[in-house]
């Protein structure tokens, strides 16, 4: 998967409370220390420069391998000091999860940050740029944080926290799509079925309204057809301002998913998903297939709450 992100993005705050714990890079030792103070508060970042990587390897050792946790990364950049134009920068995130490699690239732009104090040389460092990722079951699991091309040199920050449980409060369903679709899958030596799933295909963008503060969940799977590509992919925005781009590598169900449509058969993909913030008032959501993928999806939309 590969998603781009193109503004300050705060996932599951509302859920699991705020970010407490430093996560520490693996090769921390290699590494420049930058302190960026505020007038409150100075914290520790790692710097990134062109070419460089920040290794956080054998999370199993700082982390519960029978919890599961959201690793919050923030992003910054050096700006000159009054600057009122925004600035570019971003970073590549490789997850190695028992040797399976998923890349993604983040992007920002952002201006000065107000609260930052200036350094002896008169820079001062841009509002943060975040990302949260989450981890189930650490064994296994390491992550590197590389340089992106054509990217400023960067300062980051990981921290850490456990995800309290969640259960679906109720599905969402699209304004503009009236005919959910079934799922059947294998569990155990039965077929069960999965409700509300939507088509959408390379003619139409799926709409949603949402009332936050909440927390959704988007689950996706693609249709396998002869034509299916090696990903399938779909845009995210929100109140009409482009979130990102969500894209998948197609993976075939080991569980036989389908669903039915005028007596024939349509094999799907094992499913992925994300949980997404969603902010006060009431938002509208669309979502739309990439135009440089071609393969139809179906999507299910969940509001979830924290069940403690």
């Amino acid at each position: 998967m590969k998603l781009i992100q193109y503004y300050k993005l705060i996932i599951l705050l509302l859920l699991s409370g705020l970010f407490a714990e430093t996560l520490k890079p693996s090769n921390s030792r290699k590494l420049e220390k930058v302190k960026i103070s505020t007038k409150d508060d100075t914290r520790t970042y790692y710097h990134l420069n062109r070419g460089g990587v920040i290794e956080f390897e054998n999370l199993n050792k700082v982390l519960d391998q029978d919890k599961n946790y959201n690793l919050k990364i923030i992003a910054r950049t050096k700006v000159a000091k009054n600057s009122n134009s925004n600035k570019s920068f971003g970073f590549k995130l490789n997850i190695d999860k028992n040797g399976k490699l998923i890349s993604k690239e983040l992007k920002y732009k952002k201006k000065a940050s107000l609260s930052k104090l200036p350094d002896k040389k008169g820079f001062t460092y841009t509002n943060a740029g975040f990302w949260v990722e989450e981890i189930r079951n650490p064994k296994g699991t390491n992550f590197f944080i590389e340089s992106l091309k054509g990217s400023p040199e960067i300062e980051i920050r990981v921290v850490y926290n456990e995800i309290k449980p969640l259960k679906v409060r109720e599905v969402i369903y699209p304004v503009n799509i009236q005919s959910p679709i079934t799922v059947k899958y294998q569990r155990d030596d039965k077929y069960v079925k999965s409700k509300h799933w939507f088509n959408l295909d390379n003619n139409k963008q799926m709409q949603f309204k949402v009332k936050g503060p909440a927390v959704i969940k988007v689950r996706s799977r693609a249709i396998l057809s002869k034509d299916t590509l090696s990903q399938y992919s779909f845009d995210l925005k929100e109140n009409g301002k482009r979130m990102g781009v969500y894209k998948y590598n197609i993976n075939l169900s080991d569980k036989d998913a389908h669903y039915i449509f005028d007596n024939q058969k349509n094999n799907l993909t094992k499913f992925n998903s994300f949980l997404f913030n969603v902010p006060s008032g009431m938002n509208y959501y669309t979502l739309k297939n990439s135009k440089s993928f071609d393969s139809n999806m179906l999507i299910k939309v969940e509001l979830l709450f924290d069940e403690k």
